[in-house]
């Protein structure tokens, strides 16, 4: 009778892990396909000529935040621009990256209106996030982060660059300040940026 009981008990605890196991794959699937229905938003009927008002919601770092439009939640990655990166799965926060989220975040927050506006190439960068300037009451946001020496000028993918010139432009003037990201030579590279020379 001990060993029938004993045998039963080790049953419903096996039960209750393969049930535990199967939760954790449902919740998985789950949030896989929470980011497949993110970026695979259809944009092709929005016409790349015309300024969009957007809803904000949460930033997720200096260049990219959540949006609503007509109905639509996704994610947009600023164009033409980068932040220094924020933490994630275990890596820490590169230089400046939660000054630009919290620049970005403020900015977003004070603006009465947020307009969005595809440029004449691609929709989506490869993540699926929409690719987009922004405008906060009529300003470029990514001109206002350059400005702010929070964000280099990068990512440039022809022919989504129709502001890029104007963007080297500013840059070439907040470079010569030396603050912020500019104020530690080689911490800005082409490709991104370099912690290690912190």
């Amino acid at each position: 009778m001990v060993k029938l009981a004993i045998l039963a008990i080790i049953l419903i605890i096996s039960g209750l892990g393969l049930f535990s196991k199967n939760q954790k794959k449902t919740s998985n699937k789950s949030n896989t396909n929470q980011t497949q229905v993110e970026s695979s938003v259809d944009f092709s009927g929005y016409d790349k000529s015309k300024m969009y008002t957007l809803q904000v919601g949460k930033v997720a770092d200096g260049d990219t935040f959540h949006v609503r439009l007509d109905g639509k939640e996704f994610k947009i990655r600023l164009l033409l621009i980068d932040t220094p990166e924020t933490a994630k799965e275990g890596k820490a926060a590169q230089p400046f990256a939660d000054q630009a989220k919290q620049k970005t975040e403020e900015l977003l927050k004070k603006a009465k209106k947020v307009e969005g506006k595809f440029d004449v190439g691609d929709y989506t960068d490869k993540y699926g996030r929409a690719l987009m300037y922004v405008y906060l009451d009529g300003k470029l946001l990514q001109q206002t982060l350059v400005e702010e020496s929070l964000a280099r000028v990068g990512y440039a993918h022809p022919p989504n660059t129709t502001l890029l010139k104007d963007l080297q432009k500013v840059e070439e003037q907040t470079k010569k300040k030396k603050k912020n990201i500019w104020e530690k030579d080689g911490y800005v590279t082409n490709r991104g940026f370099d912690p290690s020379v912190y």
